[in-house]
């Protein structure tokens, strides 16, 4: 009986827990069980300020305009988290496969660094090496996110490896629109119940369906084909 009461007040804290941080899930593959469906809202997708990459060119969305004449990609993920790093080098191939997709990119932050590291990697974009940038942040991850260690000489690392000036990459990172743009990523997220990463959410005029977990590049283009 003991034994019982204490495994239930254990799991009663660990709820308590995980409801108060707002925890978002790394989920692994798509289709997860007992994670909720996020709730496509149009007029949620996409806000002034977030990383968008169209015809190889990467910009910053200058409207929250959502054309349904041609597919979207609303990807919410976070730098830290490795099924978003799994799932990076499947969305480069389909990017390259199809530039005429729109894709954006926004952060759902999952520890107390992840909006830090995502202010540097918006910040990239003012030096046109979003997309390089962002690809190397991924692709490291092991390197850089580890309990203790400290980021940001691992991502002046990576921005020197491109030729970036990084005092100004460091000094780009501190406008308060970035910061403000990753609080619209976050808020929205919530309000989209988007609770594990990545979650990609394709719009096209066909509809609209979604992707959760670090999916293969065909299941990726299954979901473009089907609102295409």
């Amino acid at each position: 009986m003991k034994s019982e009461i204490k495994f239930i007040s254990v799991m009663a804290v660990l709820t308590i827990i995980v409801v108060g941080a707002g925890l978002y899930i790394s989920a692994k593959n798509g289709g997860q069980t007992g994670i909720p469906k996020p709730i496509i809202k149009p007029e949620l997708l996409i806000k002034v300020g977030s990383p968008m990459i169209e015809n190889g060119v990467a910009s910053l969305t200058k409207d929250t305009n959502l054309s349904t004449s041609s597919v979207t990609i609303v990807e919410f993920a976070d730098y830290a988290c490795p099924a978003c790093s799994a799932l990076q080098p499947e969305m480069e191939k389909l990017l390259k496969k199809d530039p005429t997709i729109k894709y954006v990119y926004r952060t759902i932050p999952i520890h107390a660094q992840s909006k830090e590291e995502a202010k540097m990697v918006y910040a990239s974009m003012s030096q046109g090496k979003f997309k390089e940038y962002a690809s190397l942040i991924f692709k490291n991850q092991e390197e850089w996110d580890k309990t203790g260690v400290d980021f940001i000489p691992f991502f002046t690392k990576y921005a020197e490896s491109l030729g970036m000036d990084v005092a100004k990459l460091k000094a780009d990172s501190a406008n308060p629109a970035i910061a403000a743009t990753i609080e619209s990523d976050a808020k929205d997220g919530q309000d989209l119940s988007i609770y594990a990463t990545p979650t990609v959410l394709f719009v096209g005029p066909k509809g609209s369906t979604y992707t959760q977990g670090a999916v293969q590049e065909s299941e990726l283009q299954k979901a473009v084909d089907s609102v295409k």
